[in-house]
């Protein structure tokens, strides 16, 4: 509730602010002098708070959080303490740009948001006519706000504005200056959203969910070239460990928006569903009303355990009357796949990456500069295409890997149906 934003400031005891330096006489620890031992005691309760600031951060992270009121009353304002690792390079051209010095400065939330919704790109940087890059108004206009100090409300009405762009802006808002420990509160919602669009069409990048886009915020180190700030290893893990079925997720959405209307449109309800939460745990219950109306969050009340919980239709299935008629294929009867198969595949997936990662360390471009009659000449290659050749053949490798596990993971099943035959 509220009372964790408060507690962060009461937590840390008084003692720990007195720093109690090292012992001026002795190197190496000495057991039987009080400078050593007092400093000894000091180190130890020092690590035992950060273990349990670590403990209380994933505890926080593992619970579905409070919510909305998580981070506090809708006036209060957003800590943002990521604001200070913005890279510098980029924070300098933004306001050195004479788009911020004469217009953005002047330019309070409304007026932003408008400027936002004017934006056809996600992209940080765009190219001028000389063909050098420039600051996008994208991440200018993320940077104003930033630099705004918005309070609850206002960055709620932003991760759930009608526009995309504006909605955009908030999940990056989120990731560069939010702590870590609100990421999975603030955009988990936004992780089932299934309407596509291009965020960066100066790369020729293809269509993407706004749910993967979201998705990808959470799991990459850089947005684009922009360095993110880092997440620590083991909320990183405990987020890939949940994020692993949100593709199945986005799938079963898109199927059961095909019939939320025949199946979750009765006021009243009564129908039998099953509901998988994050940790891919499924549990029964009954619907207690309609669906929300529209294509984007649509959700339905369902009764489990004694309490009503608002459910993502990506979370829902509504499993058969009777056994043995569900078609593994259609998510919105059948669970798919399980939460261990994805998790392990994914931990497969990793593994691969990490022994392909550093393949190419020390290797040169394969580019050649020749200078003769006192011009220079650029021959081979470009890094790029090679680049891209190698994630198409490595893409070719993985899919080849996976084709051979069903090939095997067939010739067993047909080995056991003869034997029982």
């Amino acid at each position: 509730g509220a009372g964790g934003g408060g507690g962060g400031t009461a937590s840390p005891p008084v003692e720990a602010a007195e720093e109690v330096p090292r012992c001026h006489l002795h190197r190496k620890l000495n057991k039987a002098c009080k400078y050593c031992k007092a400093h000894a005691a000091y180190q130890e309760a020092r690590s035992k708070e950060n273990e349990d600031r670590k403990t209380a951060a994933l505890e926080r992270l593992r619970g579905s959080g409070g919510g909305p009121r998580s981070g506090g009353g809708s006036d209060d304002k957003v800590p943002l303490p990521n604001l200070n690792y913005f890279p510098s390079v980029l924070r300098d051209r933004i306001v050195a740009s004479n788009f911020y010095g004469n217009i953005l400065v002047n330019q309070e939330l409304q007026e932003l948001k408008e400027s936002l919704a004017a934006c056809d790109s996600c992209e940080p940087e765009v190219r001028g006519l000389n063909l050098d890059t420039a600051p996008s108004q994208f991440i200018s206009i993320i940077y104003r706000l930033l630099s705004l100090k918005l309070t609850e409300g206002q960055l709620r009405q932003l991760l759930t504005a009608k526009n995309r762009y504006v909605r955009c802006a908030g999940f990056l808002i989120v990731r560069l200056g939010v702590h870590q420990d609100r990421y999975w509160e603030l955009l988990s919602d936004a992780l089932m959203d299934v309407e596509e669009f291009v965020p960066f069409p100066g790369k020729g990048t293809e269509k993407i969910s706004e749910g993967l886009f979201v998705e990808q915020l959470l799991t990459k180190e850089k947005y684009c070239e922009m360095s993110l700030p880092r997440i620590a290893v083991a909320q990183r893990k405990l987020l890939g460990e949940r994020l692993v079925l949100y593709d199945q997720f986005r799938k079963r959405y898109l199927a059961n928006l095909e019939v939320v209307e025949e199946r979750y449109s009765d006021p009243d309800g009564g129908v039998l569903v099953e509901a998988c939460n994050e940790e891919g745990k499924w549990t029964a219950g009954k619907t207690t009303g309609r669906a929300t109306p529209g294509r984007r969050r649509v959700i339905v009340p369902v009764q489990m355990d004694s309490q009503e919980m608002q459910i993502s239709i990506g979370k829902l299935i509504s499993p058969p009357s009777s056994k043995g008629s569900s078609d593994s294929g259609d998510l919105t009867r059948s669970r798919g796949r399980s939460y261990q198969e994805m998790l392990d595949r994914q931990r497969a997936l990793q593994r691969d990456q990490a022994v392909a990662s550093g393949k190419d360390y020390c290797k040169n471009s394969g580019r050649r500069t020749v200078h003769a009659g006192g011009m220079t000449f650029i021959a081979g290659d470009k890094p790029e295409k090679r680049k891209r050749d190698d994630e198409d053949r490595e893409d070719t490798e993985a899919k080849a890997r996976e084709a051979r596990r069903t090939s095997e993971r067939k010739r067993e099943d047909e080995a056991k149906m003869a034997a029982i035959m």
